[in-house]
């Protein structure tokens, strides 16, 4: 049996790992690889494919599974609200394209071939792939993420979390885990550091929207429209009345809201969407800025979206706040808003005079998490994929279990197991 790496290997972006035993090929993840400049890419090329499997539907993971319909119509084992929102996604991407004037690498048929061709799996619900039993377990990342569990017919059981998350938040439980495996790829985004306690990074959100309100001016909180988004939403809970809700993120709420057996209280959640104003259309937005102070709407990193026009008409009022409540990918206008104090996108740049803050709201496993998701699995090899410090981890993981195997690889490379 070989692991391929075919996308993630010392990068973040891009996914796809292939297990590959004799005639059988398994894809775990295929993603898009966005990069900065110039069109985004797609993880090796591979081929024969058995089945896939998907742990969670942002793009980074999902992005080019059309691409393995092009000539092939293999089973994409996944659940309901994880392909809803692969198709919100993938619908906004050809939408971006058009908009940019970029080539997509696949088409709406592909498209439909991914969802004809589409087997729903609930999470420790067992499918057979040829010598492999499958089981997907809850990762607790976004809504309906997950974990994949490949146990073989010999014993030998590989376990690749996709995008993780130990503590829960307000939105998720956090992640569930097999007992022991043999092989565990883990991502790595955060393997270099810790997050800081969520509670205070909350508390200090609030402060922010405290001291806006008490001045009478106005919050932007720029968001992902899965996952990001509803969590914002909870935390700011008192000051529902008081919020405008925009963009993609009206859409993946909806999405949400179908599957709540995947959220930690929906009934609240639910609650709290009845109860801020939907931002129906554009003509809507000049409005929305004089009677809602809170203004929630994507996208998360200003790259586009409906936070684009708030910000336009609001950077030349330096007592707005902004709160970046994600990471911000270098180069992206947010990272360059943050870092500079300009926005900054295509042939569009102004100074805007706003105040600005980042807090740390991720829905990744940090360090200390890491390492307690490798001492439950107890696993004999363990391949680190999916961080910019992929060889910096592995070499702490190898430090701190003298016992595991611990790897690194590059896109290409093949780990025998």
């Amino acid at each position: 049996m070989k692991i391929e790496i075919l996308g993630a290997g010392r990068e973040v972006g891009g996914s796809g790992i292939s297990i590959i035993d004799n005639s059988t090929n398994i894809i775990l993840d295929y993603g898009l690889k966005v990069n900065r400049k110039g069109p985004s890419s797609n993880p090796l090329h591979t081929q024969d494919v058995s089945a896939i499997f998907l742990s969670h539907s942002h793009l980074d993971h999902c992005g080019s599974i059309p691409l393995l319909y092009k000539k092939e119509d293999p089973p994409l084992f996944t659940n309901q609200i994880t392909l809803d929102t692969i198709n919100l996604l993938i619908k906004d991407s050809f939408k971006i394209a058009k908009r940019e004037k970029y080539p997509m690498s696949f088409g709406k048929n592909e498209v439909k071939k991914m969802n004809k061709f589409s087997k729903l799996l609930e999470y420790e619900e067992s499918v057979i792939v040829d010598e492999f039993t499958c089981n997907m377990y809850d990762a607790g990342h976004i809504p309906g993420s997950a974990g994949i569990l490949l146990e073989h017919s010999s014993g030998k059981k590989i376990f690749y979390t996709g995008d993780i998350k130990l503590d829960g938040s307000r939105l998720l439980n956090g992640c569930k885990l097999p007992k022991k495996v043999d092989v565990l790829i883990t991502e790595c985004t955060y393997g270099a550091k810790n997050h800081p306690g969520r509670e205070n990074e909350e508390k200090k959100i609030l402060e922010q929207i405290d001291d806006a309100l008490a001045l009478n001016e106005t919050v932007l909180v720029p968001v992902f429209a899965l996952g990001r988004s509803q969590e914002v939403l909870l935390i700011l809970e008192k000051y529902a009345d008081k919020i405008a809700f925009d963009g993609m993120a009206k859409a993946a709420s909806e999405i949400v809201m179908q599957y709540g057996h995947y959220l930690k209280d929906p009934e609240r959640l639910k609650k709290i969407l009845n109860i801020v104003k939907w931002v129906d259309s554009p003509e809507e937005r000049d409005l929305i800025i004089r009677q809602y102070p809170i203004i929630v709407a994507t996208a998360a990193m200003m790259s586009g979206g409906p936070m684009l026009y708030y910000l336009r008409q609001l950077k030349d009022k330096p007592r707005t706040k902004i709160l970046f409540v994600g990471f911000l990918v270098e180069d992206t206008p947010g990272r360059v808003l943050l870092d500079t104090g300009f926005f900054k996108k295509a042939e569009e740049k102004y100074k805007v005079h706003c105040e600005i803050h980042q807090y740390d709201l991720s829905s990744h496993a940090g360090r200390n998490e890491l390492f307690e998701i490798i001492r439950r699995t107890t696993p004999k090899k363990v391949i680190c994929v999916h961080g910019d410090e992929c060889e910096t981890f592995a070499a702490d993981v190898a430090r701190e279990f003298s016992n595991i195997e611990v790897y690194a690889p590059k896109n290409g490379d093949v780990i025998d197991v």
